[in-house]
């Protein structure tokens, strides 16, 4: 993009160091480039070379700075021919004005835009003797505007990073070179007199062209409100009517809109803000720069084009300072539910030499001279004691490298003091490389050959319920079973008593473990002809014939999976599995088979693993995520009290304390229990029904209709009943005598939510169901007389009918 025939130069000058001058012109020179621009950026600060392609290191050559020359040795290399010359001919000047020696930024820009970087010199040995035999008035006139306007004919923009302070070499940077001068100042009073004394020299002696000074304050804090005002007031009044040709009204504006604020975490490496700043903050220094940038052209660049989250996520991990593998041992702080990323960062960084410990072997690295800590953060992670107990030990200077693996982490203090490398958007090989460049390490030329499934990965082929979002403990156990399939075909998850979760630790298995298969399908299988629809609907998904029939397909689908194409990393969940209701619906082959069973009736087929009662620490985080504003104390001694319930009684004792707003004290009292879980009356006690039971109470108080619903679908089970046939004119009308209230088929959603919400029914949105657990069937049915029985199979009968006669179906 070319919108004027000649380039622009523009200086960015300060009088005093680390004003953040070099920053500034790094990220204008990146936007520039970005709108399509041909962007050369030079750094005349030779005194202290190479801090301008630092902002660029991670997209130029490894070690380019050592072998690459720049503006000292071009110099050097005129002033050489010139004297050898005598007489320097116009050949000579337009020869060495080329920049040839500028390296390109490997970026895509779009359009036609480049950024190139010319850097103050080669960074070797004879460096500082080059520069210090060099003598600036050989530097004439004429090589000066064989230079400029060389720059000008092949650039849009040149950026020139001068040095700062006064002499020759400023002196060319400032007045002999620029079109536009960038004054940029702190609001302290040496560096304000400073850079308002260099700006009134260039104005009264610039050249015929003219040039246009902009003075920026830097490094602004504007929390120091007074002190901000006051240094403004007086920068404004130092540097009097500049910029020239402003009416009083954009003067204003002008002092009142550019300033680059002070952000501390741009202290510790060089990092671009186009890069390290989300899109769309007027706070961040992105916007500063941006604002910048459009005034330098004069409103022709006003923003930085949209960038893809997942690219500008993935580079930010470039600019971490390098470690030795070596000599830095690693910490990898994580939670058993990420335990596939934990696995997968390991195998990463093992591979590129680095030691690595868990947090909880961690004792001779944490808290030492030159451990770092790499945290996987997630929901799950922040919330851990393992993330209260790792960040403690961080008292060792090194910063921790944090890896976001899950969208939804936000971050909260102290975590918020670092910037996150994200890695949920990324793909296997930008993953691997975001992971080494956050640890300092390049990706090497070559893989170190096959390692564990990579997390980001999904199943090509994917059926199965939601992940529960409140799902705690069975750490363990889940990593038994991830275990056992790794060497046994089968395995099936059996309960010592009813609600122990062993359906719920299979969804969380699939989910937690799912980058390890190519194919997950989930099969309900508490009856024949529920298992057959589903392996009908795997032989539909895999493009199989279906027509013929539920079970041909369902057996077709077996014999594809059976023969390993298209996958041979299939996993299928039966789920309640009976036996006698599976002939010829299980597979062979090289695949996976995990069964959730009642009782021991798969032990000769496949790998038992049995699920126990919940520990008090597993009850007590249960209970503290199921009810709002439970302490951890309060929860420890809930759980103590309640004594061992399986999982399913532990969320309905939760949702009843939630749903009812009421004390602990009052629930057990409703049990019959005391504070330290001693009988104190005779309600019965020491069953896992107590606690629904008591839930099914609060349940028919707050809702007969949804209570009346509860007892229809306790009728059909272990059966779930569909969710469309629920939702007909049939269901409204066998409610209405429970509420009168009910009118309209879309109020049936709030019954079937109140179930939900008390634990005493699941909603399998993926399966259009309702189901209960047989603890609940049990539990309701036993209170129903004989007649309350007829009554509720009448109206079910009645339903499913109704459902049946529908068109469609």
């Amino acid at each position: 993009m070319t919108d004027h025939r000649e380039g622009r130069i523009i200086t960015f000058y300060s009088y005093k160091g680390g004003v953040g001058r070099t920053m500034a012109l790094a990220n204008v020179a990146w936007i520039l480039a970005s709108n399509g621009y041909r962007v050369l950026a030079s750094d005349w600060d030779l005194e202290t070379p190479g801090g301008l392609p630092r902002y660029y290191q991670p997209f130029l050559p490894q070690g380019a700075l050592g072998f690459t020359t720049g503006l000292i040795d071009q110099f050097a290399d005129f002033a050489d021919a010139a004297r050898r010359r005598g007489q320097p001919d116009d050949e000579l000047y337009q020869r060495h004005a080329g920049v040839e020696n500028a390296m390109s930024v490997d970026w895509a820009f779009p359009g036609s835009g480049w950024l190139n970087c010319l850097s103050a010199g080669r960074q070797d040995r004879d460096y500082h003797a080059t520069l210090a035999s060099f003598r600036w008035p050989d530097l004439d006139a004429r090589f000066l505007n064989a230079l400029r306007e060389r720059w000008r004919r092949e650039y849009d923009y040149v950026l020139i990073d001068s040095r700062s302070g006064m002499g020759s070499a400023v002196d060319i940077c400032v007045r002999e070179l620029p079109d536009v001068l960038v004054s940029c100042f702190t609001l302290n009073d040496q560096s304000i007199e400073g850079a308002a004394q260099t700006a009134r020299h260039v104005a009264r002696n610039a050249p015929a062209r003219g040039i246009r000074i902009l003075p920026v304050p830097m490094r602004v804090n504007e929390q120091q409100a007074s002190a901000f005002i006051a240094g403004r007031t007086l920068a404004r009044a130092r540097f009097a009517d500049l910029p020239h040709g402003l009416s009083a009204e954009a003067a204003h504006r002008y002092w009142e809109e550019n300033r680059i604020p002070h952000h501390t975490g741009y202290e510790h490496e060089e990092i671009l803000a186009t890069f390290k700043d989300a899109p769309g903050d007027p706070q961040s220094l992105l916007s500063a720069y941006e604002r910048l940038t459009s005034v330098i052209t004069a409103g022709r660049v006003t923003r930085l084009p949209a960038l893809d989250e997942s690219l500008r996520k993935f580079h930010l991990g470039s600019y971490v300072r390098p470690l030795s593998p070596e000599a830095t041992p690693i910490v990898l702080s994580s939670v058993p539910r990420d335990r596939i990323w934990a696995d997968w960062v390991r195998w990463v960084l093992t591979q590129a030499g680095f030691q690595v410990v868990p947090s909880a072997f961690s004792t001779d690295g944490r808290g030492s001279a030159t451990a770092l800590t790499v945290m996987l953060v997630s929901s799950a992670y922040l919330r851990s004691s393992t993330a209260r107990a790792d960040w403690p030990s961080i008292d060792n200077g090194q910063d921790p490298v944090l890896l976001r693996i899950d969208d939804d982490a936000a971050l909260t203090p102290p975590f918020t003091r670092y910037t996150p490398v994200e890695l949920t958007t990324l793909d296997t090989e930008r993953a691997r490389a975001a992971v080494l460049h956050a640890v300092g390490r390049r990706v090497p030329d070559q893989g170190g050959g096959p390692g564990p499934s990579f997390p980001n990965d999904s199943p090509a082929v994917w059926q199965a319920p939601p992940r529960n979002p409140r799902f705690v403990g069975r750490d363990p156990q889940l990593n038994d079973v991830h275990d056992a399939l790794g060497v046994s075909r089968w395995v099936a998850v059996r309960a010592t008593g009813r609600g122990m979760g062993r359906r719920q630790l299979a969804v969380e298995y699939v989910h937690r473990f799912r980058a390890d298969y190519d194919l997950v399908w989930w099969v309900p299988a508490v009856a024949r002809h529920l298992a057959a629809a589903s392996l009908a609907g795997l032989a539909r998904r895999l493009d199989l014939p279906a027509d013929d029939g539920i079970e041909p397909a369902a057996r077709r689908a077996l014999a594809t999976l059976e023969s390993g194409r298209p996958y041979d990393r299939w996993l299928l969940v039966y789920d309640d599995a009976d036996p006698e209701e599976l002939t010829g619906l299980l597979p062979s082959g090289t695949g996976r088979v995990l069964l959730t069973a009642r009782g021991t009736e798969w032990e000769e087929r496949a790998h038992p693993l049995a699920l126990e009662s919940f520990s008090p620490e597993e009850s007590a985080e249960l209970l503290q995520g199921r009810v709002p504003g439970l302490g951890g104390v309060e929860a420890g001694d809930l759980a103590i009290a309640l004594g061992e319930l399986p999982p399913l009684a532990l969320d309905q004792v939760g949702a009843w304390l939630a749903e009812t707003d009421s004390p602990v004290e009052e629930y057990l009292a409703e049990l019959g229990l005391s504070d330290d879980g001693t009988q104190t009356g005779s309600r019965p006690t020491g069953s896992a029904e107590a606690p629904t039971r008591l839930a099914e109470a609060a349940l028919r108080k707050r809702s007969p209709a949804a209570h009346r619903l509860l007892q229809l679908c306790c009728c059909f089970a272990p059966l779930p009943l569909s969710l469309s046939a629920i939702r007909t004119e049939a269901t409204l009308a066998a409610l209405r005598r429970y509420d009168t209230s009910l009118r309209d088929q879309s109020q049936l959603e709030g019954l079937i939510a109140d179930l939900d919400h008390f634990c005493l029914a699941e909603t399998d949105h993926a399966g259009h169901t309702l189901r209960v657990h047989r603890l609940v069937e049990r539990a309701v049915l036993a209170d129903l007389s004989p007649d309350e029985r007829e009554s509720a199979h009448r109206d079910l009968h009645g339903i499913l009918s109704a459902a049946a006669a529908r068109p469609g179906r």
